[in-house]
């Protein structure tokens, strides 16, 4: 590494940390400002990643995550609800049954009110698997806030290592430089997002990753066992079995969501015939009935309502925005044809999720980001960048989302979609189809 590469890397990490520990949410021009640097910074090292190794892109990625070990997110309260779920079952309620504000008329331990402070849904039943519930319990075991922090960032962490083990490996798989996994391993949103705010994307991205790995080397029964688990994380990744169907013979496809879903169900059988299931179920329909942010197509569809009705329809458009996903995510894979490599059909399929979507953190689009890396795609890079100033609504008293932000979001995305689509058609470029 030449001495452009180690300025580069030292600001990086000094940016990093002022970004994590000493920059709150709501201070936005100082937060997107230290972001859009960041980010500068980020283009630099992966532009001029013949100069670095591998294993120094490694070494650094896993520096640059150490370093938010003891981190207090700022981005997001998720973590505290993670921790509120693992010390109810520690207290032995049920958190798919007993809501946070119920549990607090009840005299038990661990259950702080300044814990019960920092919730983002008090109102709601947790939505999140058993699985996740599991390691929520483990982290909720520390009696410290910080030390439960640190547990489940660890085990964030086991999955983001998992993540730069095997992308490499992937990305030669299709054709790619195995040095690429830069644009993945020191992607700023990624850091952030993942080991930075916690969310378990990252054990999505990891059992994906791993599943595309094992169907390019003709394993496609291990590739299902690893897709299983990341559905059994987060049930979303379940669209993916669609990005399978032509891969396979129809036999084949069947077995493979057999296997996936075989996986899965073990995974939320402590739930499945229980009050728990309903409440999980309640909590989730509420979800896509009564959130929305940094909507794309959604938002098209609540300015015709407000224009027809004169109200906000998303309990209805909600839930129609599902089914349209769906339609058009089915389509789309009977309708591609069969030599598109399944990285591609993945990338996709999950763009076609996030276009439908009522709601659209930062961190949901992280798959994309991986998923596009084994492909010639670009756009999810710059989706990276440009989706982290939907945090520009946050204030010291609450959130306000600034639509003008999210409107020149999509559209300087949507034209650097079309950019590439119409690029790649143009090109001779022959894609590795398996």
């Amino acid at each position: 590494m030449k001495l452009p590469q180690k300025i580069a890397i030292a600001l990086f990490g000094l940016i990093l940390l002022s970004i994590s520990y000493f920059t709150g949410r709501s201070d936005s021009f100082l937060l997107l400002s230290q972001f859009t640097v960041l980010f500068g910074l980020y283009l630099y090292l992966a532009a001029t990643r013949d100069k670095i190794s591998l294993a120094e892109i490694t070494g650094f990625a896993l520096l640059f995550r150490l370093l938010l070990l003891f981190l207090i997110p700022n981005l997001s309260e998720d973590v505290f609800r993670f921790i509120w779920d693992g010390k109810m079952w520690l207290n032995g309620l049920n958190a798919y049954t007993v809501l946070p504000s119920e549990a607090t008329n009840q005299e038990l331990q661990h259950l702080s009110p300044s814990l019960f402070n920092s919730l983002n849904s008090p109102a709601y039943y947790s939505i999140y698997p058993p699985i996740n519930q599991l390691l929520f319990y483990i982290a909720a075991l520390a009696e410290n806030t910080t030390f439960s922090i640190v547990i489940i960032r660890l085990f964030v962490l086991a999955a983001e290592i998992g993540t730069l083990i095997i992308l490499p490996k992937a990305l030669v798989q299709f054709g790619h430089s195995a040095k690429n996994v830069i644009w993945y391993a020191l992607n700023p949103l990624v850091i952030l997002e993942l080991t930075g705010s916690l969310h378990f994307e990252a054990f999505i991205i990891f059992f994906a990753v791993l599943a595309c790995y094992h169907y390019k080397k003709g394993k496609w029964k291990k590739s299902a066992i690893w897709m299983g688990f990341a559905i059994a994380f987060k049930l979303i990744p379940v669209i993916l079995l669609a990005a399978v169907f032509k891969k396979l013979s129809f036999k084949k496809w069947f077995q493979y969501c057999l296997i996936a879903g075989l996986v899965f169900a073990i995974s939320i059988a402590p739930v499945l015939f229980s009050n728990g299931f309903k409440g999980m179920i309640e909590s989730s329909s509420l979800y896509f009935k009564s959130f929305e942010f940094n909507g794309s197509i959604y938002y098209l569809s609540r300015a015709f309502g407000y224009w027809w009705k004169n109200y906000n329809i998303i309990a209805t458009t909600g839930p129609l925005m599902g089914i349209l996903s769906f339609i058009s995510i089915l389509v789309y894979n009977i309708m591609v044809k069969k030599s598109v490599s399944i990285a591609e059909k993945f990338m996709w399929t999950w763009f076609l999720y996030c276009l439908f979507a009522t709601t659209l953190h930062p961190w949901y689009c992280l798959p994309l980001l991986a998923f596009g890396l084994l492909t010639h795609y670009k756009f999810p890079i710059l989706w990276t960048f440009l989706i982290f100033f939907t945090y520009i609504g946050y204030t010291e008293s609450g959130f306000q989302e600034n639509l003008w932000i999210t409107l020149m979001e999509y559209i300087l995305l949507f034209t650097f979609v079309v950019f590439e689509i119409i690029g790649r058609r143009g090109s001779k470029f022959t894609p590795n189809s398996k």
